[in-house]
């Protein structure tokens, strides 16, 4: 991210309200006890954001939680089920990639709300394949309708031949 150096408590702060505005929370929620798996995301997300970044679990624990001394346990778990959900979810490795953007030249304009999150070529990329998907998504679903139509059709035909 940042080549070794370790990430200030500004970014850290920056890093939270960025995961807690992808995840629709707040900061106060995600560090609230709250256990609704988008804010549990937004927990995943900023604990692997600072551990690269060169934070200790315990130093994560306490940034995290509203406990003066938090359980480095938690941030450990969190750090886990992120692993985990990067290599099972395409959302989740995409919102995190777009955290993950933050670089040496823009942690100011990031830190301002002002970075660009994700780069245009990325964005490109992923409106094609959204575009895609929705083609092949109408073209199921207007087969799917005709498909129902013929159906229905036959079933009057077999009524009337058992009429």
């Amino acid at each position: 991210m940042m080549g070794g150096e370790i990430l200030s408590d500004d970014v850290a702060k920056a890093v939270l309200q960025a995961a807690a505005d992808q995840c629709k929370a707040t900061p106060e929620l995600v560090k609230s006890k709250d256990r609704r798996r988008f804010i549990v995301e937004a927990r995943q997300l900023v604990t692997a954001i600072l551990r690269e970044g060169g934070w200790g679990f315990q130093e994560i624990a306490n940034f995290l939680t509203q406990e003066p001394i938090g359980n480095h346990t938690n941030p450990h778990h969190w750090y886990k089920m992120h692993n985990k959900d990067y290599e099972m979810y395409d959302y989740y490795k995409i919102s995190y990639d777009i955290l993950k953007s933050i670089h040496g030249e823009n942690i100011d304009e990031f830190k301002a709300g002002k970075a660009k999150l994700i780069d245009i070529e990325r964005y490109i990329d992923l409106k094609q394949k959204f575009d895609q998907l929705k083609l092949k998504h109408d073209a199921l679903s207007m087969e799917n309708k005709l498909i129902k139509q013929s159906a229905n059709k036959l079933k009057s035909q077999i009524n009337k031949l058992w009429s």
